[in-house]
């Protein structure tokens, strides 16, 4: 088995937390409304067709940058053409930090909990008239 090395450098990071506060995504709702933007969904993603108001912000305001959504569970610190989505962010801007958050050892943990405590809630919202 082979394997072929690029010239293009990435540093791999594979928690979303650690990501998230390295390059500074702005996800809350609120804070993206008081930026001026409006049309995102409440975890503060952007579907294509709002690049070119984002791209304008970015010109605009150079602290900010686009952070790209490249695949399942992978996030690109730059805009990268015809991606899933977009991110705003106002931090580390280095085009090389790249997130593969499925590639955490702790994700099927994050997942098992996050599953479990929605079950638990359902079911608590389900037995609430029950005695």
């Amino acid at each position: 088995m082979g394997a072929r090395a690029k010239e293009n450098k990435i540093e791999l990071i594979v928690n979303y937390t650690a990501f998230k506060s390295r390059v500074g995504l702005i996800t809350n709702y609120y804070d993206l409304e008081w930026l001026g933007f409006t049309g995102h969904d409440f975890s503060g993603s952007f579907d294509p067709c709002h690049v070119p108001k984002l791209e304008a912000f970015c010109v605009d305001s150079p602290d900010h940058h686009i952070v790209s959504s490249v695949g399942p569970g992978r996030f690109a610190n730059k805009f990268v053409q015809e991606s899933r989505f977009y991110l705003l962010a106002n931090k580390d801007k280095d085009p090389s930090l790249v997130l593969n958050f499925l590639l955490d050892p702790e994700w099927f943990l994050i997942v098992e909990d996050g599953v479990s405590s929605a079950l638990a809630e359902i079911h608590d919202i389900k037995n609430r008239g029950k005695i």
